[in-house]
C-alpha cells in the first residue's frame, strides 16, 4: 500500500496588512522528500503522527512536502506558486497511489485565491482520480464547500489550544488506513451556522461552550455513533461571504446521521452564542486594575495584534500606555520592528539612542512610540517551542534586541514569530514571571502558560485580530451573521 502525504499550513487574516514570503515558512519548517521522513518523524505535528501510524502498518510511504509559515495575512502570489508546486509536483510524480493524507490549516489566504486548500485540493483529485484523500485542519479552519467536496474526509484538531496536533496526524492517518482496508466507508456531511465568536473563548478547557462541545463530540465518538465528529468555530478575521461556526461529522456509511449529528451540533453554537462574549478593557483600565491586584505577573493581552491570528505584531499601543502610567515596576513587550533593531545594533551594548518603537506595519496603531531606549542585549532570536503546533521545533525571531525603556523591557525583532508559552521572553533573558505586567499578542495560549497569573485582562485595542469583532470594517461577509446581527432566523447551511 502507498500512501502519498504532505502538508502546507498557513493561517490568514483577510483584515491584516501583512503580506507573507517564503522566509515566514522556511523559520518554521520547510521540508521534502526522505527529508520529510526523517526530520519530523518522532516530532509534534501533523506528518510525525502520520509517519507513526503508516510506518506501523507497513505502510509505503510518498513523502511530498511539509512546511508551516504560521499566520498572517495573505502569502505573495510569488510564494503560494511555489509551495503549491513544491506540494503537487511530487504527488504528480509519484506514479499511483492507494491514497493520500494533506495536512491543511483551512484557513489559508493568498494574492489571488481566496481559497488555495480547496485549489490544493482540485489539483491533487485531478492527479490522482478517485482514490481517498484524507485531510486534517486546525479547529479554525474555514471549511469551504470545495474542500468538502473533494476531500473524503476532514479531521480537524480537537483542542485548542492546540495541544493535538501530532494526535490529529494520527487520527487521519488511521482512518484512511482503514479506509483502504474496507474497515469503514466514511461518509461526510457538513453545517455551518451564521456567528463568528471571539478567540478566548473558544478554549476547549475549563467552563466554555468549546469544553462541552468536546466532550459531547468525543463521547459520540467512544460510543460508535461517529466516526469522527469535528467542531470548527473558524479563525474570525476572514471576511468571506460564507465564513461560520462549523461542524464537519464522518460517519460509517450512514449521511443521514452525519447530517443530522452535524445540523444539532450547529444548533447548539447558535443557541449558547452569547456565551462566547469575552469583556474587554482599555489599556489604561487594566493598568489601573492591574496595579491593586495580589502578587505575581498581570498579564495584558493585546489580542488585536496576534501575529497566531494575522496581525503583524508591531503594535505598541500598549507600550505607549505602560509608559504613560509612569510605573516604577518592571514590564515586558514582545514588538516587531527591524528598524530599531538596526539602530540597537549599531548603538551597541550598554548605549542610549533616540528609538522609534513599532507602529510601523500597521497604520491603525498610530505613530511609533519615540523614547530614549538603553541596549541590554543583542541576539539572534532562535528559540525552541516548548509545546503546541510547533512542539520541539526550532524557530526564529531574527537579529533581535532587548532594551530598556523605562521599566519596560522591550523585546524587538526582526521577524515575527508564534507566541506559544514565553519562548521569545526567555531567549531575549526576560524572566516574565519576574514583571509585574507581561504583555502577550494572543488570545489563548497566554490562558496556559500563564495559568498561576493572579489577573489576565483582554484589551480593547486597535487592529485586524481584536476581540470586538463587530467593529471591524467587514465588506464582503453575508449579512446576517452574529455578531454583527442579531435577533433574525439563522439558516445552517
Amino acid at each position: 500500500m502507498r500512501i502519498a502525504i504532505g502538508a502546507l499550513l498557513f493561517e490568514g487574516n483577510t483584515l491584516s496588512p501583512v503580506v507573507n514570503e517564503l522566509i515566514d515558512f522556511q523559520n518554521k519548517y520547510c521540508e521534502d522528500g526522505p527529508r520529510l521522513v526523517a526530520k519530523l518523524r518522532g516530532q509534534g505535528v501533523e506528518m510525525s503522527g502520520a509517519i507513526a501510524v503508516l510506518e506501523a502498518e507497513g505502510v509505503e510511504i510518498v513523502p511530498l512536502f511539509a512546511s508551516h509559515g504560521g499566520a498572517g495575512g495573505r502569502v505573495s502570489a510569488g510564494a503560494w506558486r511555489e509551495l503549491k508546486t513544491r506540494l503537487l509536483e511530487p504527488l504528480r510524480a509519484a506514479g499511483e497511489v492507494d491514497g493520500v493524507y494533506l495536512a491543511l490549516h483551512g484557513a489559508m489566504v493568498c494574492q489571488g485565491e481566496d481559497d488555495p486548500e480547496g485549489a490544493i485540493l482540485e489539483e491533487a483529485r485531478a492527479i490522482v482520480g478517485s482514490v481517498p484523500i484524507a485531510v486534517s485542519t486546525d479547529l479554525h479552519a474555514h471549511v469551504t464547500r470545495q474542500m468538502a467536496e473533494l476531500a473524503t474526509f476532514i479531521v480537524a484538531y480537537q483542542l485548542y489550544p492546540h495541544d493535538d496536533v501530532r494526535e490529529t496526524g494520527e487520527r487521519s492517518a488511521r482512518m484512511l488506513v482503514d479506509t483502504l482496508r474496507g474497515r469503514v466507508r466514511p461518509v461526510m456531511r457538513v453545517r455551518k451556522a451564521p456567528m463568528i465568536v471571539p478567540a478566548p473563548k473558544q478554549r476547549t478547557h475549563g467552563d466554555t461552550p468549546m469544553a462541552d462541545f468536546y466532550r459531547q463530540a468525543r463521547a459520540r465518538e467512544a460510543a460508535g455513533e461517529v466516526l469522527c465528529a469535528s467542531y470548527l468555530p473558524v479563525q474570525p478575521w476572514m471576511d468571506f461571504p460564507d465564513v461560520g461556526f462549523t461542524a464537519a461529522v464522518i460517519t460509517d456509511d450512514d449521511p443521514a446521521l452525519a447530517d443530522a449529528i452535524a445540523k444539532e451540533m450547529v444548533r447548539e453554537a447558535w443557541r449558547r452564542r452569547a456565551e462566547f462574549a469575552v469583556p474587554l478593557y482599555t489599556p489604561q483600565e487594566a493598568i489601573r486594575r492591574g496595579m491593586e491586584v495580589g502578587p505575581g505577573p498581570v498579564i495584558l493581552s493585546d489580542t488585536a495584534d496576534c501575529v497566531g491570528g494575522g496581525g503583524s505584531g508591531d503594535s505598541a499601543v500598549v507600550l505607549r500606555a505602560l509608559l504613560d502610567a509612569g510605573l516604577d515596576v518592571p514590564a515586558t513587550i514582545l514588538i516587531v520592528d527591524a528598524e530599531t533593531v538596526r539602530q540597537a545594533q549599531a548603538a551597541g551594548v550598554g548605549r542610549r539612542f533616540s528609538a522609534r518603537i513599532g507602529n510601523k506595519l500597521n497604520p491603525v496603531y498610530g505613530p511609533p512610540v519615540e523614547a530614549q531606549a538603553e541596549v541590554a542585549r543583542l541576539f539572534e532570536g532562535r528559540f525552541t517551542y516548548t509545546g503546541g503546533i510547533l512542539a520541539g521545533g526550532e524557530a526564529t525571531m531574527g537579529p533581535s534586541a532587548l532594551l530598556r525603556v523605562g521599566a519596560v523591557r522591550v523585546v524587538v525583532s526582526t521577524h515575527s514569530s508564534y507566541e506559544y508559552a514565553d519562548e521569545q521572553f526567555l531567549a531575549a533573558g526576560v524572566d516574565p514571571r519576574a514583571c509585574r505586567f507581561v504583555v502577550v499578542k494572543n488570545p489563548m495560549n497566554a490562558q496556559t502558560a500563564y495559568a498561576d497569573a493572579p489577573a489576565m485582562f483582554i484589551l480593547d485595542t486597535p487592529g485586524p485580530t481584536t476581540c470586538n469583532l463587530a467593529a471591524l470594517p467587514w465588506r464582503r461577509i453575508t449579512r446576517p451573521r452574529y455578531p454583527l446581527d442579531d435577533g433574525f432566523v439563522p439558516d445552517f447551511a
